[in-house]
C-alpha cells in the first residue's frame, strides 16, 4: 500500500486528530495534486508530511492552496523537541525535487528549524481567541452587536449558496483583487464540510429576509477557522459582520474550541480582529527556491 493510501485510511479512521487542512478529504477537494511522506513505527503512522504540488516537469512546485491555511508536518504521538527536529529533517529530505516549496506550520511546531535543509523562514501573524476566553469587545464592536440584537437579526446556515457566495466574493471585488475561491470550489467545500461536520456557511439575515452578511467557517476537533466573509454594501452600516462573527465566536467558545481569524498583515483588519479580544499568534512559514 502506498503512503498516500495509508494516510487516507488513517484520516478516515482518525478524523478527530487530524487538522482540517491536512485531512485527505480536504486535500482531494482543494489541491491540484497531493501526496504525503510518513514516519512509521511498527507499521503505525507516527508523523506525516502531506504536501500539495502543481505544475509540469519544468514548473513543478509545492504550494499552499489558496483556501488552505496550513500545510504542515503533524506528529501523531508525543515526541521530545529533539525527536521532532530529527523526524522533521528526515521527512523533508524525502520530498521530491521542485522549483519551489512552501509550508505554513501549525503554531505548535514553531520549534522546528529547517535552515539546515536550506529553507528560509518567515513569520505570518494570525489572531486567535483561546478556549474558555471571555469575549472582550471594543466599543464599536459592542455597539454593532447591540444593533443586531435591537434589529432582531437572525443567524442561520445558508439556504441560498449563490447569494452567500456573491457576498464572500464581493470582499475581493471591492479591493480589486482576484477572487481566490471559485463558485465551483465553494460548492465542493460546502458539500464536504456539511457532510463531514467540517464547517458551514452562516448568514446574518434581517427581519425583511435580506442576507446582510455571510461567513464560511471550517473546523476540526480543536479549532474553528474564519476562511471567508463578506457583506452587502447596501447595508454597510448594519453591523451584520460584527454581529455574525460575535455569534460564531460565542458558539466556538461554548464548544471549547479555539477561534482562528486566519490572519492578516493589514493593520486595519488586524484591528478589527483585535476588537473581539483576539491575540496575535505567530505562524512559522518555511520556503525554498532553487532560483
Amino acid at each position: 500500500m502506498t503512503a498516500k493510501k495509508k494516510y487516507i485510511a488513517f484520516c478516515n479512521q482518525h478524523a478527530d486528530i487530524i487538522p482540517v487542512f491536512l485531512r485527505a478529504i480536504w486535500l482531494d477537494a482543494v489541491a491540484e495534486k497531493w501526496n504525503v511522506i510518513l514516519q512509521e513505527e511498527d507499521n503505525e503512522i507516527k508523523a506525516a508530511l502531506p504536501y500539495c504540488t502543481k505544475g509540469n516537469i519544468l514548473t513543478n512546485r509545492i504550494y499552499l492552496p489558496d483556501v488552505s491555511f496550513y500545510q504542515s508536518i503533524i506528529f501523531l504521538q508525543h515526541y521530545t523537541a529533539k525527536q521532532q527536529q530529527a523526524i522533521s529533517e528526515n521527512l523533508f529530505r524525502q520530498l521530491p525535487h521542485t522549483l519551489k516549496s512552501y509550508f505554513k506550520f501549525l503554531p505548535e511546531y514553531s520549534n522546528i528549524d529547517l535552515h539546515a535543509l536550506k529553507y528560509k523562514s518567515e513569520v505570518y501573524p494570525t489572531y486567535c481567541i483561546k478556549k474558555k476566553s471571555e469575549i472582550s469587545l471594543s466599543t464599536n464592536h459592542a455597539r454593532n452587536v447591540q444593533k443586531g440584537v435591537k434589529n432582531q437579526y437572525i443567524i442561520s446556515e445558508s439556504k441560498n449558496i449563490s447569494i452567500s457566495y456573491a457576498l464572500l466574493a464581493s470582499t475581493f471585488i471591492r479591493q480589486n483583487l482576484q477572487i481566490k475561491l471559485s463558485f465551483e470550489l465553494y460548492k465542493k467545500l460546502q458539500h464536504i464540510t456539511q457532510k463531514n461536520g467540517m464547517g458551514k456557511t452562516l448568514d446574518c439575515i434581517d427581519q425583511r429576509n435580506n442576507v446582510l452578511a455571510s461567513i464560511l467557517i471550517v473546523e476540526d476537533a480543536k479549532c474553528v477557522y474564519y476562511l471567508y466573509g463578506g457583506y452587502d454594501t447596501s447595508f454597510k452600516n448594519s453591523g451584520a459582520m460584527t454581529f455574525l462573527l460575535h455569534y460564531i465566536i460565542q458558539d466556538t467558545i461554548q464548544r471549547n474550541k479555539i477561534f482562528n481569524f486566519c490572519g492578516s498583515s493589514k493593520k486595519s483588519i488586524a484591528n478589527f480582529f483585535e476588537g473581539f479580544g483576539a491575540k496575535k499568534t505567530s505562524i512559522p512559514i518555511w520556503k525554498k527556491s532553487i532560483y
